[in-house]
């Protein structure tokens, strides 16, 4: 298996993805958020595993039936953020709906990523690959280019 060739993201690039990444991490966050609320139910209902055993088959059918649910909700939310690195970013955040896209900075030939945020509506800042959000820069106009 050969290696997977690097794209370059240009900052238009990037920001005509930005409705995509939105759309991909709310829906993730969604199903997630099901997901533990349905989980929340079965622990509230269960609390221990004589209660498990003491269940009538109904019960015990709806336990496994609402289990099932949270399980799909929780492989739904994966396919999201699958969804999202299969685009060409690397997920640094989940919580926070941080993604960082290669991109090479023209003024000086660098390897850098584009650094973008969730709320963000469009691309404004870039680190170096060995630095994280934190270290954050501002794109200037010459970048753009």
């Amino acid at each position: 298996m050969g290696k997977k060739k690097i794209h370059y993201f240009t900052v238009q690039e990037v920001n005509a993805l930005i409705p995509t990444l939105e759309e991909h991490f709310s829906k993730f966050w969604g199903f997630r958020e099901n997901a533990q609320g349905i989980m929340e139910e079965l622990r509230s209902k269960a609390k221990t595993v004589r209660d498990l055993d003491d269940m009538t088959p109904k019960e015990a059918a709806n336990h496994q039936m609402r289990s099932s649910q949270a399980h799909f909700l929780l492989e739904q939310a994966k396919k999201e953020i699958d969804a999202v690195v299969d685009l060409g970013c690397t997920v640094k955040d989940i919580e926070g709906g941080l993604a960082d896209f290669p991109h090479i900075l023209e003024s000086d030939d660098q390897e850098v990523f584009l650094c973008w945020k969730f709320g963000e509506k469009r691309v404004r800042y870039w680190h170096d690959l060995d630095q994280g959000f934190h270290s954050r820069k501002p794109l200037t106009k010459r970048v753009h280019q």
